[in-house]
């Protein structure tokens, strides 16, 4: 089912706030130190300036993805506990920030209480033309058309236990989705949309949650974090086996993760401890620990300015850092920013949820531009 959503007004811009730094830092100590790095407040001169515009979508935002292909933002909304009746798919032209096309998922098969197959994660797979959402209330898995939004499959439900995020290894033909209720990575293949042998993780104690995923294409590693036991996981792309696992000492209620493969670093953002620790990807040390904000719940690298977005759920901020980890400013989003995606020209695009029925600061996409000043 297609419908158009009309474009709403253009809000004001975010305020942004520069801020010091406040940034942890490391003597070397080793991944499985019990003692997390001390918080140093380091002095820092900002050299980058933000600015963040913002325009009200539909309601239940969760997850974004660019697609460099298309040149089209797409966005996963979901609203409610089940029974989850309203859910879409956008596609939205990041130039004039229209929405283009929107969908509604079709309805669970398997319940009769109208339930759609909601989408809350998301994924784009520029090779075949497709995107891929996780459907978590349903533990599925669904794959759309680009161009059109138009179902291409529908995977059954359970294949993947309270499905969360999924991510696409476009050199291996690989889709990958986290699942916080077991420990195990789920994987299909994108050429044949069929699912092939899960990716069980080895922790050091109780079974981890898989929750965020980020890949280091350059050194063939897929990186999570878990949720309950603080670990960091690595799986060597190329043999689909676990790699690594690295402890982040201090880090409370770990979900967000991103990897700067240049200067091979991984970023992990925990929502109790509102901090993000700075590892390094080679033998999991860490190296600073920044606290970021209250319910530091999703963390995006760019690439190209080499900075890290940091999504503060409950400070209703988001935090941005150099590659040296100084804080470069905080931008005001207002209610819960969610989810980051960041497009080849290093724009950050940032959903922001809605705190209840009358927020008027929820439910909308915010594009935020970094200049050096």
């Amino acid at each position: 089912m297609t419908s158009t959503i009309p474009r709403r007004r253009l809000a004001r811009a975010a305020q942004f706030l520069l801020a010091g730094a406040c940034l942890g830092l490391a003597a070397g100590c080793a991944a499985t130190d019990p003692v997390p790095p001390p918080a140093t407040a380091v002095p820092a001169t900002p050299t980058w300036t933000l600015e963040a515009h913002g325009i009200d979508l539909t309601p239940g935002v969760y997850q974004i993805a660019y697609s460099a292909r298309t040149q089209r933002l797409y966005v996963a909304s979901a609203v409610g506990r089940p029974p989850v009746r309203e859910s879409r798919l956008l596609k939205i032209n990041p130039a004039t920030l229209r929405i283009e096309t929107a969908i509604t998922p079709a309805p669970q098969a398997s319940r009769q209480d109208g339930q759609v197959q909601a989408i809350y994660g998301i994924a784009i797979d520029d090779a075949h033309g497709q995107v891929w959402a996780t459907n978590t209330r349903s533990g599925s898995v669904a794959v759309y058309r680009q161009a059109d939004l138009a179902l291409v499959k529908q995977f059954p439900d359970g294949i993947t236990p309270h499905a969360r995020d999924v991510l696409i290894d476009a050199a291996h033909d690989r889709a990958y989705v986290s699942s916080p209720a077991s420990n195990v990575i789920h994987v299909f293949d994108t050429a044949t949309l069929q699912p092939l042998p899960g990716i069980t993780l080895s922790g050091g104690g109780e079974a981890p949650k898989p929750m965020s995923l980020t890949l280091d294409a350059a050194n063939q590693r897929l990186y999570t974090v878990s949720l309950n036991t603080a670990e960091v996981f690595a799986i060597d792309t190329a043999t689909g086996r676990q790699a690594a696992r690295y402890t982040v000492p201090g880090a409370l209620g770990a979900s967000g993760i991103a990897v700067d493969s240049q200067a091979q670093r991984i970023y992990v953002a925990s929502q109790k401890s509102g901090d993000v620790a700075v590892l390094d990807a080679r033998d999991g040390r860490v190296l600073q620990r920044v606290h970021t904000g209250a319910g530091a719940l999703n963390v995006a690298f760019d690439p190209l300015h080499r900075l890290a977005y940091v999504a503060n759920r409950g400070a209703g901020t988001v935090t941005v850092l150099d590659d040296g980890g100084a804080i470069q400013a905080q931008v005001a989003t207002g209610s819960a920013p969610n989810h980051i995606a960041i497009d080849p020209q290093g724009t950050a695009w940032l959903l922001v949820k809605t705190m209840g029925r009358h927020d008027p600061s929820g439910d909308r996409l915010i594009r935020i531009e970094a200049r050096a000043k």
